[in-house]
């Protein structure tokens, strides 16, 4: 072996290790600040947002109507279409195309622009329609005219939004492609810097004002211009990071033939799903605003910031656990491995559940306060308690919604975007009932965002329940009986925990009212709950939260103790991994992410396998996928020749065999060693199985004996996915050079290399080094060539793909040496993943197939990459035979070219070949000597045609069965019904009749090649393998396959022809129940419209009707006795002796309320307190005047609710006896209180619902009342 093959561990070899190490942990380290960053500026904007308008005034939903309004008609319009359509094409064409993508995202950046501002315009010229649509129907009475006015401008001012959402996802996605994720997360950091220098600017220039009148012009353009700065700045920050990616965008609209109709009919379930969750948001934000129609209430802002703390664990969580598990359970799925499917999904929910339930429990016991804390600056002080109950009320929801989330990914992983639609069309229907009919039995304006937040709790208690049940179905292993087990076992640790933090909060909140101390009472509580929690749950025996609190311990550096009773050593308490989705993923993962996606994020998607960026930073925790164990039986003769029970795909994991250990044929298989003399291997090999490596990799199954190293499937217990361990003996003399090339290999990120993950020196005591590599599930291209040669299509685009990732290494010094069919694996997906780089060359040192002159690395992987595509094209190997192939013929000196040796091969491969393989080419062609020179020229003949797609249904299909005939079947790339993209017409030129290779009929079994055996007594096996000509190398990188099933897809029966009648009938009642609820909605949004006229604010002026005679107009009305209005208190009394100060005239006394503690509305304790003003008998009211104490008083004035110009009695029972006519929220030292309508009435209740603070608690009082006529 040439000297620059074999790697040693020289100065230089460190010092671009650590160079690597530094910056992978400084990208890890930017994206994760970046994120944390912007979640903490985010929840500044919205304590700023309720320090100016509260929680529940009509002043903060006109905002929070205007400025979601955007998004929401970005997700349902756009948003859906860019996601599941634009982007997945978009990333797929930078992986593809030898420019990078560049021409075809210039052509999806030109669709995606002019879709965008075509929409943004239609919306824009549409805002009072959206506007009425999105709003109650209260907004529209005569009163609140300037306050619709005023919400239908900033909407105006709002709405380009849409373009600029747009435009950050398009933008962002195009540098996710080309590996640049740090700008688009650190984007959303500028709009929250702009969103809160601009609500900054609002406080200095405009102040508090008053938060039920209407929006001035100028503030109307500060808040809408600014909302819409922020976002324009959002998009506008990539702008150089795509110039420094080397991307510049070109117009073109030559859209023809680029694969979006195909993408578009593959989303539609996924839009229908977006379409339906925004119908039911329509219906929810319309009963939410009517809510504060009156002037305040529990509304959409209230809602909004609960669900914005709801919602927090669940992204930190739920979907850190479903993006590491879904693309196990994809290929699981894809592979038919059913059970794995259901353990994946099932470990997942465990996991999620094992967290949030109690999060859940949290929430309830301390929302009030948590709410205070969070959401009690400012103006929010008044009203953050309904915050606090919203959130409790969503706390119900949590665990349901969760499970809902994981098993909707489970659906996805099974290609099934259909039955999601249906499943969310039955959420979104129980959704829209259960809040409508909530609504009507509460009927009050205060608990209306907590009613809203228990019906959509109820709407995903329903909604799993359905789920998990129809799931089942498909995935009989799914476990519910252990799950209901540990929801009870968790929630006997988390009540009395929780319980325990309510009363450590309220013991302290209790005796020191200040913010500090309620911010030290939660610090305090928490502390506590988790403490008696993990306690309880130890004594449970919750080995979920054992797992956790293990994983936690040793990322803070305390050691845990594997199965083998020995520390842990090696790099991984100090470089842990993350994954970040990069590149390819399944069709069907694109469309579950952007069934949920927000706007201003997204995610690098493509057809294909998803792949593990190594990256130091927290861990995704996900589901490892599940195989039965299979025996390792090296004598057995099926074992050796590489075929199984199954005969279609077969799962394959790459195990290196050592340079000393001879290649196996089939007469060797019978005449092996017997079974026991494989029980004495090194001391590597007596590893037990569950061993734990480094308090992380757990050996799970031996897959390969090739001593003296082995190589098992673990289970990586902090990602929680499967991963391949190569552990080597003890003292291998090859140890430093492997672990020199395991770690320089790790710089390639290319997610087609099957990459190395981690590289421990040393290892545990009786544990050799080992090295830790990416598991891939598929078929070797030696496998498949050994069927059958593959079409031009497929043998240019593998190839390609191989010498587009090598390309990349290739300027950064690494070669790879030994590319063949074997370390070429063809994914379930039809993608294509690269086995040893830069490894295989140190444990296959003597082994040299290369071809005369190829003398330096890259002459070599080119040389190796031409022979791979010959072998692509005939299933013959030049230079062997080798690897199930035999020897390409030679004619003279020179190799026969592919279309010598197998008629319909395309004239441009057969040149492609020749002119790598030739010496010199023939026809005086240039010789392709790079990598990337190889790319170039396969882009020319293959154009934009993808074979991924014809690769799959390959790896699907059994066994072929050869049949000779005289009449020849087109390609199914030719074909136009497979939906197979336009291939070059340069890849159709047979000049005579080939062989039909077809897929034996469904029930026909195929051509048996060898013994088989049960499904459940197959043996870990390997294909077949035939000594190299001309070599005498001995090791070789060994193929270990295990049988795997078909797919869910064709193990059921073909679907009757005509659609099932149960379907089309939920779908109807589904949406006759939205229809009925959206206008019982309507129809109950008048009601109480009708029920809580609203008071028109100073801005707005009122109309009187004519006065009685009898009292002159606006003439002041003599107030002949008052008492105290306290139904709630235990005394019924308050401040009794008092009350008489409040009409005596004199603005220097005043009646006071007792004082309160935590919360402005009178601690929670009470709906209010007030005076009853007895005018001696009834007369007309316009008007009453008050001077009150503080600045912030929330005041009712209301009159009895039965004939109130005929009571005699004032109803001193409760305030439901008394109907409100007039209310001011957040008045300050004076405030005037006119019904819509002058009322004849005796008694006037003056009705303080919410106090000013003073001191160290809350206190309000009036000093004089004046009733006018």
């Amino acid at each position: 072996m040439s000297q620059d093959t074999r790697v040693g561990p020289d100065a230089s070899a460190k010092v671009e290790e650590a160079g690597a190490t530094r910056r992978l942990v400084s990208a890890g380290a930017v994206m994760a600040a970046g994120t944390a960053l912007s979640r903490v500026l985010g929840f500044v904007r919205l304590i700023v947002l309720v320090y100016l308008f509260g929680n529940a005034t009509r002043q903060a939903d006109m905002f929070a109507i205007a400025n979601t309004l955007p998004n929401s008609m970005y997700i349902l319009l756009a948003g859906g279409v860019l996601n599941t359509v634009l982007v997945p094409q978009l990333v797929r064409a930078v992986r593809r195309d030898a420019d990078g993508g560049e021409a075809y995202t210039n052509r999806v950046m030109t669709i995606g622009l002019l879709g965008l501002g075509l929409v943004t315009v239609a919306l824009t010229l549409a805002v009072p329609l959206v506007v009425a649509l999105y709003s109650g129907p209260g907004w529209k009475a005569p009163g609140l005219d300037a306050q619709y006015a005023s919400m239908t401008a900033l909407a105006y001012w709002c709405m380009p939004q849409v373009f600029f959402y747009g435009v950050h996802v398009l933008a962002g996605q195009v540098l996710n492609a080309r590996d640049r994720f740090g700008p688009m997360m650190w984007a959303p950091i500028a709009n929250n810097v702009v969103s809160v220098a601009v609500l900054g600017l609002f406080a200095v220039v405009f102040g508090r004002t008053d938060t039920g009148a209407a929006f001035t012009t100028s503030q109307e353009v500060v808040l809408g211009l600014g909302a819409t700065l922020g976002i324009a700045v959002q998009a506008v920050v990539l702008v150089p990071f795509l110039r420094s990616a080397g991307y510049r965008f070109r117009p073109r609209l030559d859209l023809k033939g680029t694969g979006l109709g195909h993408t578009f009919r593959l989303a539609r379930w996924t839009l229908g799903f977006v379409a339906v969750t925004q119908l039911a948001l329509v219906v929810v934000n319309r009963l939410a605003t009517e809510a504060t129609v009156s002037g305040r209430g529990a509304g959409l802002t209230a809602y909004a910031n609960a669900y914005a703390v709801w919602i927090l664990p669940h992204s930190l969580v739920t979907v850190s656990l479903a993006t590491a598990m879904l693309p196990s359970a994809s290929r699981l799925g894809a592979a038919g491995d059913l059970r794995g499917v259901a353990a994946e999904t099932t470990r997942t929910i465990r996991l999620a559940v094992t967290v949030l339930l109690p999060v859940a429990v949290g929430f309830v016991a301390l929302g009030l306060p948590a709410a205070q804390l969070a959401f009690g600056f400012g103006r929010g002080g008044r009203d953050a308690s309904f915050v606090g109950w919203t959130l409790m009320a969503l706390a119900l929801g949590l665990v349901p919604f969760t499970v809902q989330y994981v098993v909707l990914r489970a659906f996805y992983a099974l290609e099934d975007t259909r039955t999601t639609f249906f499943l969310q069309l039955v959420i979104a229907a129980v959704n829209v009932v259960a809040a409508v009919g909530l609504i009507a039995l509460v009927q009050d304006e205060d608990w209306v965002a907590p009613v809203l937040g228990l019906a959509y709790s109820l709407a995903y208690v329903v909604g799993a329940l359905v789920s998990f049940r129809r799931l089942r179905r498909t995935l009989p292993d799914l476990e519910g009986h252990s799950l209901v087990a540990l929801c009870v076992r968790l929630l006997a640790a988390a009540l009395p925990a929780a319980a325990l933090a309510w009363v450590v909060c309220w013991a302290v909140t209790s005796r020191l009212g200040s913010r500090p101390a309620l911010f030290l009472a939660l610090v305090l509580a928490g502390v506590v709950a988790v403490g008696v929690f993990l306690v309880l749950a130890r004594l449970l025996r919750v080995s979920e939260v054992t797992q956790l609190t293990r994983v936690l311990r040793r990322r803070g550096g305390s050691p845990a103790t594997d199965l083998t009773g020995s520390e842990p050593t090696g790099p991984v308490a100090e470089e842990e991994v993350d994954t970040e989705v990069r590149g390819r993923r399944d069709p069907v993962q694109t469309e579950a992410e952007a069934a949920t996606a927000s706007a201003a994020t997204g995610s690098s998607e493509e057809n294909g396998d998803s792949a593990t960026l190594v990256r130091p930073g927290a861990p995704s925790i996900g589901a490892p996928p599940t195989t039965p164990a299979a025996a390792l039986d090296r004598g057995d003769e099926s074992a050796a020749s590489g075929r199984s029970e199954d005969d279609g795909m077969t799962q394959t994991a790459i195990a290196p065999l050592r340079a000393d250990e001879e290649l196996r044929t089939d007469e060797d298989a019978s005449s092996e060693v017997a079974p026991d003399e494989f029980l004495h291997v090194p001391t590597a090999a007596a590893l037990p199985t569950g061993t734990v490596l480094a308090a992380r990799y757990r050996l799970e199954e031996l897959i390969a004996d090739s001593r003296p190293s082995v190589t098992w499937r673990a289970f990586d217990e902090v990602l929680s996915r499967s991963v391949l361990v190569h552990v080597l003996a003890p003292g291998d003399p090859d140890e430093p050079e492997l672990m020199a090339a395991a770690r320089r290999a790790s710089v390639a990120t290319d997610s087609r290399f099957l990459r190395v993950l981690d590289a421990v020196s040393g290892g545990e005591a009786g544990v050799g080094s080992y090295i830790v590599c990416e598991y891939a599930t598929g078929q070797s291209l030696e496998v498949l060539l050994s069927q059958a040669p593959l079409s031009g299509l497929e043998a240019a685009w593998v190839v390609r793909e191989v010498a587009d990732a090598l390309s990349g290494v290739h300027g950064l010094g690494l070669h790879h040496r030994r590319v063949n069919p074997e370390n070429v694996i063809v994914t379930p997906s039809g993608n294509v993943k690269i086995v040893g780089l830069l490894i295989d060359a140190v444990l296959r040192p003597n082994r040299s197939t290369s071809v005369p002159g190829a003398d330096t690395g890259e002459l070599v992987d080119v040389a190796d990459l031409g022979r791979l595509l010959y072998a692509a094209l005939v299933s013959r190997w030049p230079g062997g035979p080798a690897y199930s192939l035999p020897a390409a013929p030679r004619l003279g000196r020179r190799w026969m070219t592919p279309r010598q040796v197998r008629a319909g091969v395309s004239p441009a491969l057969d040149n492609v070949c020749d002119q790598v393989l030739g010496d010199p080419p023939r026809h005086h062609a240039p010789q392709i000597t790079t990598a990337h020179q190889l790319v170039q020229a396969l882009t020319k003949v293959l154009g934009t045609a993808d074979a991924s797609g014809d690769l799959e249904r390959r790896l699907h299909q059994p066994i072929p069965v050869v049949h000779h005939g005289p009449r020849r079947v087109p390609s199914a790339a030719a074909d136009p019904d497979t939906g197979a993209p336009p291939v070059s017409a340069l890849l159709d030129q047979p000049t005579e009749e080939m062989t039909a290779i077809r897929p034996a009929r469904p029930g026909t079994p195929a051509a048996p090649a060898h013994t088989r055996r049960p499904a459940a007594e197959a043996p870990v096996s390997r294909p077949r393998s035939v000594p190299l000509a001309a070599s005498g190398a001995a090791g070789v990188t060994q193929a270990v396959t295990t049988p795997v099933r078909p797919t869910a897809a064709q193990a059921r029966p073909a679907a009757p022809a005509h659609p099932r009648r149960w379907v089309a009938v939920l779908l109807a009642l589904c949406l006759v129940l939205v229809v009925a609820g959206t206008v019982s909605a309507q129809v109950l949004s008048r009601r109480l419209a009708g029920s809580a006229a609203p008071a028109p604010s100073a801005a707005a002026p009122t109309t009187s009707s004519p006065t009685p005679t009898g009292t002159p107009s606006g003439q002041v009305v003599r107030v002949v006795s008052a008492r105290d209005f306290d139904p709630q208190g235990d005394t019924r009394e308050e401040n009794r002796d008092e009350v008489p100060l409040a009409v005596d005239g004199k603005d220097s006394t005043r009646w006071t309320t007792v004082t309160y503690k935590g919360n402005p509305r009178l601690g929670g304790i009470k709906r209010g307190v007030g005076l009853v003003l007895d005018l001696g008998e009834a007369q007309q009211v316009g008007s009453v005047r008050l001077r009150l104490s503080g600045d912030g008083t929330d005041v009712e004035l209301r009159v009895p609710a039965d004939d109130p110009a005929r009571t005699t009695t004032p109803p001193m029972g409760s305030d439901k006896s008394w109907r409100k006519v007039a209310s001011r929220s957040d008045a300050g030292s004076s405030a005037t209180l006119t019904p819509d309508q002058p009322v004849t009435t005796r008694f006037v209740l003056v009705y303080l619902t919410s106090l000013p603070r003073e001191g160290s608690g809350y206190r309000g009082g009036i000093y004089e009342a004046e009733v006018r006529s």
